[in-house]
């Protein structure tokens, strides 16, 4: 049983591959039933819900008192999966176990006594089991706890400096006074080592000291452009910023937990059901834990669970630290899901609400783009070369804009720059050498461009293309249908690349595999321009065949 407990998590498959014997299997231990076909309904929708990742509709369906052992099966595993650990718990007490091979099943307990603070019980419960995913190092943290609740000498020793972390930084301020502390702190802080989350945890330790200015500078160097630092720095003695206060042990270990996702590359730590297990604890333990619901949230978007992923990010508060990256998460949700129209108006209420946060002004920028509007998203890209020390992408997006509003001399000066600056920069590279192809300029320039970038990463597709078009353009049609037809075989579903394809053939009076080529393109193009174009091909020269 804990052998399918594992195949479940790597997989998201919980019961197996073969769906008609387990059918077969929930359908004879109910044979003396009248309700038998119910059974078998909830064990395929229930089955299947987990396998699209969404334990919550899964531990829904299975709400009610059951008897058959598979279907128990799945809903101690929907309900431990969507953090209802309670129910869990209780559905381990009715599985029949082998008792060498329990262990999975007494993890609901375990995660209940940490919850109820009954750690000295927690720690029996694997004590002779080991768990097949690692719980050990939440486990240290536990035992560090007991150990200095009961340090009635209130000493530190030299052991605190050298196996600091900031988890143990945290727990030793529940029992020390905090500026005997501060040098744990700065080996922290000069580790460089911690996550968003732990810096800011980091920067609630200096807070507590007295230290503002080293509090600020965490915050505005240590984390990324998801956070909007300024309203961090202005908010952060708030009495509801759970980060500016001494942290209890709860909160302590449900940022542990969120760590220990990424503390393991094992193959079972990869699988999305163990995080979400993970995750749900984090939060179970701390519901404020608002960069678990974020890491929960983002899984659910992979699987395209939607809904979930949305309702999560939902639970986040408008004065969290982090709802701004939770708000740019929810557009990459409704992206995603294709909802266009809920897209752009949360894009502009955003916009109102952090109208210079870089990221939020490239999504803007991105959707003008999208729309074909270059100039204002060029008027964007400005926007944010004049307000934040320009990059070599943004300078990039910038001349990008001024060739779509007509500007290409301008632009390509730029271009030109950028590669002075880094001569392997294949992306501008390959945009250079195509433009200058479509433009059917300088065509020796765009073949000596194209080469240095398939010398850095020779099986591109999109870098093999733009040579084909190149040597297309110098009527080079033999070398061009072999560059297309390698790039077709990487990009098979790329209708540019297709129709490409397709014209180089026609070149070579090769009309009837032309013509192919412009149908299989007509598969996979949308933009209505070319579709026509493409047409109006086939449509004069198809009757050549």
């Amino acid at each position: 049983m804990i052998k399918g407990a594992l195949i479940f998590l790597i997989t998201l498959n919980l019961i197996g591959c073969n769906m008609k014997t387990k059918i077969s299997d929930v359908s004879q231990s109910h044979s003396n039933q009248n309700n038998s076909t119910s059974y078998i309904g909830n064990y395929l929708t229930a089955n299947y819900s987990i396998m699209k990742g969404d334990a919550y509709t899964a531990s829904r369906i299975l709400n009610k008192n059951l008897n058959n052992l598979k279907l128990l099966e799945i809903k101690f595993f929907s309900n431990i999966v969507s953090g209802n650990f309670d129910a869990a718990d209780k559905v381990s007490h009715k599985i029949k176990l082998n008792s060498e091979n329990n262990t999975f099943y007494n993890l609901p307990r375990y995660i209940l006594k940490i919850k109820n603070n009954d750690f000295r019980g927690s720690l029996e419960i694997f004590k002779n089991q080991k768990l097949f995913f690692n719980v050990d190092g939440l486990n240290n943290l536990i035992k560090f706890w007991i150990k200095e609740r009961e340090n009635t000498k209130n000493y530190l020793s030299k052991k605190h400096l050298i196996n600091s972390s900031i988890h143990k930084l945290l727990i030793l301020e529940n029992f020390y006074d905090s500026d005997k502390l501060v040098e744990i702190a700065d080996l922290l802080y000069k580790s460089n080592n911690l996550n968003s989350h732990e810096f800011l945890l980091l920067a609630g330790f200096y807070f507590r000291v007295d230290n503002f200015e080293k509090s600020k500078e965490i915050i505005k160097t240590k984390l990324p452009n998801q956070f909007d630092k300024n309203t961090i720095i202005n908010d952060f003695s708030n009495k509801n910023n759970i980060y500016n206060k001494i942290q209890k042990i709860n909160f302590i270990l449900a940022s542990k937990i969120y760590n220990l996702i990424n503390e393991n590359n094992s193959k079972i730590n990869k699988s999305y059901s163990y995080q979400k297990i993970l995750l749900e604890f984090s939060i179970f333990l701390e519901p404020k834990m608002d960069i678990s619901k974020y890491a929960l949230a983002e899984i659910y978007n992979f699987e395209k669970t939607f809904k979930t992923a949305f309702k999560i990010l939902d639970s986040i508060p408008e004065n969290s630290f982090f709802s701004l990256a939770a708000n740019l998460k929810k557009l990459a949700v409704k992206k995603s899901s294709g909802m266009d129209m809920e897209y752009k108006n949360l894009l502009f209420k955003i916009i109102n609400i952090w109208p210079n946060n870089k990221l939020v002004l490239y999504r803007l920028a991105n959707y003008y783009k999208s729309k074909s509007q270059y100039r204002k998203s060029l008027k964007i890209y400005k926007n944010i070369l004049d307000r934040y020390n320009s990059n070599d992408r943004d300078l990039f997006l910038y001349a990008a804009n001024l060739d779509k509003i007509g500007k290409w001399k301008e632009a390509k000066v730029l271009f030109l720059e950028l590669l002075k600056k880094n001569p392997q920069d294949t992306f501008t590279l390959n945009y250079v050498s195509y433009k200058l192809a479509l433009k059917n300029q300088e065509l020796e320039l765009a073949l000596e461009l194209i080469k240095k970038a398939l010398v850095i990463d020779p099986n591109n597709g999109y870098f093999l293309d733009t040579l084909g078009w190149v040597e297309y353009k110098r009527n080079n049609f033999i070398s061009a249908v072999y560059f297309l037809e390698k790039s077709v075989s990487i990009l098979p579903r790329s209708a540019e690349v297709i129709n490409h394809l397709g014209d180089c053939y026609f070149m070579l009076n090769r009309k009837k595999e032309a013509i192919f080529e412009w149908n299989k393109a007509l598969k996979y193009e949308t933009d209505k321009k070319i579709i026509k174009n493409i047409k109006e091909k086939i449509r004069k020269h198809e009757h050549l065949l």
